[in-house]
């Protein structure tokens, strides 16, 4: 039982106790995956070409992450997938995207190290002088002051 990779016109032997991604890292085929195998990212999506009958279907977590792409193109997630059978896949779409983006993972922020905050940290105490000890510093004070005794 044989696993062909295209565009790559790679061959390995299948292990059916292995995903399509472990076998493929094995095998020197790089897949994205930035959840490292756990189905979070479907960054490992691949397109099964021939021996579709040769995979179990979907399970409801795959189908969560891939949505109605599933069902209108076919695409799996390498992660999730077990062949029981020779199999054909499609990871043209991983090539054009390793090339094209870096893509991080969600709510990850590199540190630049060329940024430097100049903020400085300290306490702003502002102190009120009581009422009475206030007194009148221009013309409008004076009107405002007079204002209120009336």
């Amino acid at each position: 039982m044989k696993i062909k990779v295209e565009p790559n016109h790679v061959e390995f032997e299948n292990d059916p106790n292995k995903t399509l991604l472990q076998l493929c890292h094995e095998n020197g085929v790089h897949i994205n995956s930035l959840c490292k195998g756990q189905p979070k990212c479907a960054e490992c999506r691949i397109k099964i070409v021939q021996g579709d009958h040769n995979v179990i279907p979907p399970n409801s977590v795959e189908l969560a992450i891939l949505g109605n792409n599933y069902y209108l193109d076919g695409r799996r997630l390498a992660c999730q997938v077990r062949a029981y059978g020779e199999l054909t896949i499609d990871i043209s779409e991983q090539a054009e995207r390793g090339l094209n983006a870096h893509k991080k993972v969600r709510g990850f922020r590199a540190k630049d190290k060329t940024h430097q905050s100049h903020a400085v940290l300290d306490t702003l105490m502002l102190h009120e002088k009581p009422a009475e000890d206030k007194k009148p510093s221009g013309p409008r004070d004076q009107n405002r002051n007079q204002g209120r005794r009336r």
